[in-house]
């Protein structure tokens, strides 16, 4: 238990809830017709941790809060990816890609332009 505790950076206690608990939570997530119900379950559970986390932050002295504040931002990332959801940060990228691509576009559509002028210039029209 306190390897897997150092792994995954949680309590003995937290490993040993989640092995005493298992039968009522890892059928729902073996069974893959019932996703919603798998995500859910771990929704609540990252909810559960991120509570833990929030309410430790609050009363943790001013040395602990970064710790805290990591696993809370740790659980938000975990979240978003179970949720499927893309963070800010992945949408402002997409949204500048977007933009570059549209810009090479652009100037592309330019070039093409310029290059049937002398085209058809060299061509006699």
């Amino acid at each position: 238990m306190k390897v897997l505790s150092e792994k995954y950076h949680t309590s003995e206690r937290n490993i040993y809830y989640d092995a005493e608990t298992r039968d009522t939570w890892q059928p729902v997530l073996t069974q893959l017709f019932d996703l919603d119900k798998a995500r859910l379950i771990l929704i609540n559970r990252y909810d559960f941790l991120y509570r833990q986390a929030s309410l430790h932050f609050q009363t943790a002295n001013e040395a602990q809060k970064p710790i805290y504040l990591s696993k809370m931002v740790d659980i938000t990332d975990r979240m978003v990816s179970v949720l499927g959801l893309e963070t800010l940060q992945e949408k402002q990228e997409a949204q500048k890609r977007a933009v570059e691509v549209e810009n090479e576009l652009a100037k592309n559509e330019v070039l093409l332009q310029e290059i049937a002028k002398h085209g058809g210039i060299l061509n006699g029209k």
